[in-house]
């Protein structure tokens, strides 16, 4: 269900705290479609399991302050036409690029990963935004 919006429909997605994917960019459009996720469940007992965690999961949206710096990365992404999704948790945000590299706004910091440096790939794009929100903690992938 892709379909095409401004950078200020996009912006109003994030302040509504929509989960999305930019997938493409045509023109001055910006071709976005919903987050798709990754888990694909078959087995019954993992699924009512899985149902349950969810049940127990902290409920919630995001802050305003993440939600407002969510808002200045993506539109520093957008700008340069970088392929991202943006997935909204209780109090968190997850700015992700590919399955290895994505940044967490958590309630204390923004947990970075799959970055080496903070002038590193799309990284190098919103790390002073980030950098206002909270300190920059790098974690090491689990190999």
């Amino acid at each position: 269900m892709a379909k095409q919006v401004s950078l200020n429909e996009l912006l109003n997605i994030v302040n509504n705290v929509e989960n999305f994917e930019v997938v493409d960019y045509q023109g001055d459009s910006i071709v976005i479609d919903e987050v798709k996720g990754i888990v694909k469940i078959k087995d019954e007992e993992t699924k009512k399991e899985l149902s349950e965690l969810r049940k127990r999961s902290p409920r919630g949206k995001p802050t305003p302050k993440q939600i407002s710096t969510t808002a200045k990365a993506v539109k520093r992404l957008v700008e340069n036409k970088v392929k991202f999704k943006v997935v909204f948790g209780p109090k968190e945000v997850i700015i992700r690029f590919d399955l290895d590299h994505y940044v967490r706004l958590s309630d204390k910091d923004v947990r970075i990963v799959g970055f080496s440096g903070r002038d590193e790939g799309a990284l190098g794009l919103i790390a002073d935004v980030l950098e206002r929100y909270g300190p920059l903690v790098f974690l090491r992938r689990v190999k």
